[in-house]
């Protein structure tokens, strides 16, 4: 009984010390854990809320936002527009790193299908109701501009000023896709917004200066006038384009006449806009500060292109145009052509975007 007992005592003995060292090994594992999901660990990513409405339309507008370690008064904002899918913070992400790099504020407004419903709320700017589409003359009024998706963007503006700290005149401005079909819209409808460069990348529709098309696609009923382009065509526009994104059949392309009148895919497109507005541009006898730049290799990915963005925006790097002043095609590219390398249509990139509404 007696050598039972002390062998009780051991092996009691030894489970304790056993639930000691797995006690010990839990609260380092524990610690760990919670050193890696420390609110710090995460501070240069985040989102907060602001009133950017009017009284006659609330609107309480999400932001996503990427810092550098220290934000000053002199800190540069750029705000990057997301796609279609209204997925503001992976547009945020796709930027995210730059923020730390280079010493700016990342910032990506989300604009919800709540509050601008559909492509008129979004890529359209709200800047007219949603019958201003028809063909019947007597159908489509403006929205008040304080109402626009514009203004409410200005007004998101000065909120993330004063949230941060930031003294910043002006910021600039990115978005693919749908994104890029707002911020030219918001530079040919709104030039007095506050912007320094403006990228639009990608874009599947544009809105030219040709008063007899509807918005979407002109300025019909717009309000805008010959003159107000000047104002327009003073800003700094970069049209961006990826040079594979060039399938006529890419499922997010509008197959309508009037869209297809525009360009084959979207590389056409973009090229199309850029010399019709700048023969525009002649014809007001006004400076002309929008340029053409390519993005070699690049299909529709918001990704990529983000990439070719922050490039341009905080290096100032470009690439060897792919159109001359001509808007005939490089010969160098012609001869080594990656589109001609590859076969089938391409399939493009779910990076943010949408059906055409």
């Amino acid at each position: 009984m007696k050598l039972i007992a002390i062998f009780l005592v051991g092996l009691l003995s030894v489970l304790s010390g056993c639930a000691s060292v797995q006690s010990e090994s839990a609260a380092v594992s524990e610690e760990a854990e919670s050193n890696l999901f420390q609110p710090e660990t995460f501070e240069s990513y985040g989102s907060f809320v602001v009133s950017a409405g009017t009284e006659e339309k609330p609107v309480d507008m999400r932001v996503w936002y990427s810092k550098p370690d220290n934000v000053t008064p002199d800190t540069p904002i750029i705000m990057v527009m997301h796609g279609g899918r209204r997925d503001a913070d992976n547009y945020r992400d796709y930027w995210g790193a730059y923020a730390k790099q280079y010493d700016v504020l990342i910032v990506a407004p989300q604009f919800s299908d709540e509050d601008f419903p559909t492509g008129w709320g979004y890529q359209m700017g709200n800047w007219v109701t949603q019958d201003s589409s028809s063909t019947d003359a007597s159908k489509g009024e403006r929205v008040p501009v304080e109402q626009t998706s514009f203004a409410t963007f200005e007004r998101a503006f000065d909120k993330i000023k004063d949230k941060f700290g930031v003294n910043a005149e002006t910021y600039d401005i990115w978005g693919h896709g749908s994104g890029g079909q707002f911020v030219t819209r918001m530079i040919m409808l709104y030039p007095e917004a506050r912007i320094g460069t403006a990228i639009a990348a990608n874009s599947g529709s544009y809105t030219f200066p040709d008063w007899t098309l509807p918005l979407r696609y002109g300025l019909k009923n717009t309000g805008v006038e010959p003159e107000d382009l000047k104002a327009s065509y003073k800003h700094h526009l970069v049209i961006m384009l990826g040079t594979e994104d060039n399938d006529p059949s890419h499922r997010l392309l509008s197959q309508l006449e009037i869209a297809q009148a525009q360009g084959a895919h979207r590389l056409e497109k973009g090229q199309n806009f850029y010399k019709v507005s700048k023969a525009q541009a002649e014809k007001l006898n006004t400076e002309y500060n929008w340029e053409l730049e390519t993005v070699y290799g690049v299909r529709h990915s918001g990704r990529k292109m983000a990439a070719a963005g922050a490039e341009y925006l905080l290096e100032g790097k470009t690439e060897e145009p792919l159109f001359t002043d001509d808007m005939e095609v490089n010969e160098p590219y012609r001869r080594d052509s990656r589109a001609e390398q590859e076969s089938g249509l391409l399939q493009g990139s779910d990076d943010g975007e949408a059906s055409p509404f």
